[in-house]
């Protein structure tokens, strides 16, 4: 009757458990909000979404939506409080097809003491699949019977990807977390109801200092795939890595702990770890301390739009990025001689950097090959400090070329920025480079040590130093 549906399908093999087929069912593109309140209209929008998944013609689909309402009239299929599902077996394409509709509101099923449906799932199956189709239809009645029931239908109604669909509709309650009983029990009681909380708010992943614990291989048991693992300077076991998501390694390890996870969120983000979850939940503590002290709830997508927003990409490459940062907070932490430097370093859309600044001394990167002044080579590392106590700025290209020390900045008159009180003129000029251009600025506080990050004339970051350097204290210069 139908041809073939283009594209990858999913193929259940009979032996397959309903929960591995029911997940393998859920698609992104046979998920419909359902409009209306009208049984027969829901009916139809569910037919129009599987006819365009089965490639049906205009009469074909006539057909399919004739046996989907006369099943319906001689039956009818809301099985449970919040759920109907619909069926129809014809003998139409070789594999298992399920349309899964969600309304808010709610539609009058007909079925009276049963609350509104809120899911509807349309079953086309035919006769050589018909096992499958029992056997998925069998688990959903398992899965609406639960206690958590009412709460899985609510989280199934309101999912706004195929992920958290098939989340919402194969796990069967909360699983249990498992943590070694060789951390600290208010680690593990940690452990345990932060796992949670990120499920409940859909976080997705967690980002973990494993560095927090002298063992870390401990967290073996319940690292997965929606864990990041963080450390700062820090060598984590393989076997530990192989489990996670993937790992974001801070170069220093004496970032303060607020700096460190801003960093490893970011670093995290610009490598394609965070996925496109709302939010993410991010936890740390001292390092080798055995417990967390710090827990962020951030949004990846306004955390990353904030440095690698619109065309950042173009003017500034993450890794250079994080190289800049690295420098910069060693340098604020180690001082040249033994004394504070301040210094800006402008990152990216060089060409209109240049444009906007004069050099105050003769340029000492000047006439050398790039490669002998790429700020990724840490042969260049000393050099780099040692320019810094010039007055001026470094101008660096996106691919992490410096073009320049020494550089005065000179950003147009009528560039206004509106900074936090206790920022000096160095915070100031550096600001109002990147709104005047697209480049980001890096500026080191004299006073303080602390490294903030502006782009688009507005902070986006700020690295405060370890607290061996200085306590919580406003930079004025």
């Amino acid at each position: 009757m139908a041809r073939k549906p283009e594209g990858p399908e999913v193929q259940a093999a009979p032996g397959n458990e309903p929960g591995d087929l029911l997940s393998a069912l859920v698609r992104p593109d046979r998920m419909p909000a359902l409009r209306g309140s009208e049984k027969a209209f829901a009916l139809d929008q569910l037919v129009s979404t599987a006819a365009r998944a089965l490639n049906l013609n205009a009469g074909q689909q006539l057909d399919l939506s004739a046996h989907v309402h006369a099943r319906e009239a001689a039956l009818n299929t809301q099985l449970g409080p919040g759920w109907a599902a619909p069926h129809a077996t014809l003998d139409m394409a070789d594999e298992l097809v399920l349309v899964i509709g969600r309304s808010r509101a709610g539609i009058d099923w007909g079925r009276a003491g049963l609350a509104k449906v809120h899911m509807v799932f349309l079953f086309i199956s035919s006769q050589r699949n018909h096992d499958q189709y029992l056997k998925v239809l069998s688990q959903l009645a398992g899965a609406f019977k639960d206690p958590e029931s009412v709460a899985k239908l609510q989280r199934a109604a309101r999912a706004e990807s195929a992920a958290k669909l098939r989340r919402a509709l194969v796990e069967n309650g909360r699983p249990r977390v498992v943590v070694s009983r060789r951390l600290p029990a208010l680690t593990r009681a940690l452990i345990r109801n932060l796992l949670r909380f990120a499920d409940d708010v859909d976080a997705q992943p967690i980002i973990l200092f494993a560095d927090v614990f002298r063992n870390p291989s401990h967290l073996q048991s319940f690292v997965s795939d929606k864990i990041v693992l963080a450390s700062r300077a820090t060598e984590l076991p393989e076997a530990l890595v192989a489990e996670a998501r993937g790992l974001v390694r801070l170069a220093r390890g004496d970032f303060s702990t607020e700096s460190a996870v801003q960093l490893a969120l970011l670093l995290a983000g610009a490598r394609g770890l965070l996925g496109g979850g709302i939010r993410v939940v991010a936890v740390c503590g001292e390092k080798g301390s055995d417990n967390f002290d710090t827990i962020r709830i951030e949004a990846p997508r306004a955390l990353m739009s904030r440095v690698f927003g619109k065309g950042a990409r173009e003017s500034i490459a993450p890794d250079v990025f994080e190289r800049a940062v690295e420098l910069m907070v060693e340098l604020g932490e180690e001082g040249r001689e033994g004394k504070p430097v301040g210094a800006i370093l402008m990152l990216g859309d060089e060409e209109a950097v240049r444009e906007l600044s004069q050099q105050l001394t003769i340029n000492p990167f000047r006439g050398y090959a790039e490669h002998e002044r790429n700020l990724m080579d840490h042969a260049l590392e000393e050099t780099i400090k040692e320019f810094a106590r010039l007055d001026g700025a470094f101008v660096v290209s996106a691919r992490g070329i410096i073009l320049s020390a020494g550089t005065y900045l000179s950003p147009p008159a009528e560039v206004r920025v509106d900074l936090v009180s206790g920022l000096g003129t160095r915070h100031r000029v550096a600001a109002a480079m990147t709104k005047a251009t697209k480049a980001t600025a890096l500026v080191l506080s004299q006073s303080s040590g602390r490294v903030t990050v502006f782009r688009g004339g507005k902070e986006v970051l700020t690295v405060t130093p370890s607290h061996r350097r200085v306590e919580a204290t406003e930079p004025r210069d």
